[in-house]
């Protein structure tokens, strides 16, 4: 059976949604530094690194698609703790891994930096 790739391959710049790929391999690790959201409060924007961890059981992530699915909250409101637990929902939702783990360094702003950590397991 063929993969069907939403964008890899394409000049795809909107995110259409999560392509999973099959994967033999056991430990999964997406790093990106550029997730960006908005407080919810004042509406200034939200710099992060995000790590991703997945213990794949078979499954794991079009990293083009992935990229784009994080541009999304580039516009939304929401704080970095929730964020952290919307990206392994969705994450989850898609590769049902063994155990996801997501993990967000919000750039300190106001001499503060939050580090925020949300897990899913089967």
């Amino acid at each position: 059976m063929e993969q069907k790739f939403t964008a890899l391959g394409k000049p795809v710049t909107q995110f259409e949604r999560l392509d999973p790929i099959p994967t033999k391999c056991g430990f999964i690790q997406y790093h990106s530094d550029q997730l960006t959201s908005m407080c919810p409060v004042t509406g200034q924007p939200d710099f992060y690194e995000a790590t991703i961890d997945l213990e794949a059981d078979g499954i794991g992530i079009e990293t083009k698609t992935l990229k784009l699915y994080l541009e999304t909250y580039r516009d939304q409101a929401i704080f970095c703790e929730d964020l952290a637990v919307k990206l392994c929902e969705d994450l989850f939702a898609v590769t049902q891994p063994k155990r996801c783990t997501v993990t967000l360094e919000q750039r300190r702003r106001g001499g503060i930096q939050i580090t925020a950590k949300h897990v899913l397991t089967k």
